[in-house]
């Protein structure tokens, strides 16, 4: 992958140098003159910016300056560690020091050497590509770390996670929400006739017929088991029920085929609304918890709502 560096230095001839010569090398070159267009360069392309080539003496703000303004942007904001070289015409060893205290990954004397600047780069490129991998890796494992894997919806951490962001969402902006618990009625008879590969195939076609009606908006995950949620953002109180009916209806509606078995399955299903207020996440949980235990003591296979 190309690898995209930032060249800071206020002398033009250098600059210009230092990009001929990394683009000669296949290197993707951004430029700065002064301090603060650095920073301002690395708030616009701090997401996919692989280096920082950093002159030290600049006027107005100095490179030394820059980078600990960078640094401490890159902490606030919890950024990944971005690689630092600092070009200096200075060799004291005082200098030296205060660029890597500051927050300097290296620190090269100039005039820079164009083999010493290619090995320097090649460095670069290893770390680069290293971060690419471990940013990957950490994707994978948030993904895993979120994901049921047996239907592919998020698990139940990252259900509430999203319960949590959506009602702060309605208490910003007053937008209603809905909140549903259900399950699958009298599943134990699914797995202890049928077999738990057939009871796993009735929770991924379920899941996948509610998916086929959700809207973009909607949110659904397995809170364990045969137990799941439904989150649907800025639903009004009078659209709700027959939203969370449509749902209890394609579960219903036809059986799940299994291994050419029909195994007919219905749900009961609890809502619980949202409208704002101090109300927490674990109580509007339980709210619409009730309302399910209600719909199963009732005779199951219904939609109770609770307001």
């Amino acid at each position: 992958m190309l690898m995209k560096v930032l060249v800071v230095d206020d002398t033009n001839t250098d600059r210009l140098l230092l990009k001929l010569h990394l683009t000669k090398l296949d290197y993707e070159v951004i430029e700065a003159s002064n301090g603060q267009e650095a920073i301002d360069q690395f708030m616009a392309h701090s997401q996919d910016l692989d280096l920082i080539l950093m002159d030290v003496q600049m006027p107005k703000m100095n490179g030394f300056e820059a980078v600990k303004a960078i640094r401490e942007i890159q902490e606030i904001k919890k950024q990944e560690w971005l690689p630092i070289i600092f070009l200096s015409a200075s060799a004291e060893e005082s200098d030296v020091e205060e660029g890597i205290l500051v927050g300097g990954d290296d620190y090269l004397i100039k005039p820079i050497s164009q083999k010493v600047l290619s090995a320097k780069m090649l460095a670069m490129q290893r770390i680069a590509d290293m971060r690419r991998r471990l940013a990957e890796s950490i994707l994978v494992l948030e993904e895993l770390a979120s994901t049921d894997h047996l239907t592919g919806v998020a698990n139940r951490r990252a259900f509430e996670v999203m319960l949590e962001r959506e009602m702060t969402f309605t208490r910003q902006y007053g937008k209603p929400l809905a909140c549903a618990i259900f399950d699958l009625d009298k599943f134990k008879a699914v797995n202890d006739t049928f077999g738990h590969d057939a009871g796993d195939a009735v929770l991924v076609d379920i899941v996948e017929r509610i998916k086929s009606i959700l809207g973009e908006s909607g949110i659904i995950g397995r809170l364990g088991g045969e137990e799941f949620g439904i989150i649907l953002p800025n639903i009004c109180e009078e659209d709700a029920p027959s939203a969370f009916e449509r749902y209890r209806c394609i579960v219903e509606e036809k059986p799940v085929i299994h291994k050419g078995r029909n195994i007919s399955i219905t749900t009961s299903i609890g809502v619980a609304s949202f409208k704002g207020g101090r109300e927490q996440k674990q109580t509007l949980l339980k709210r619409a918890d009730e309302a399910l235990y209600e719909a199963k003591d009732t005779g199951r296979n219904k939609v109770i709502y609770h307001q």
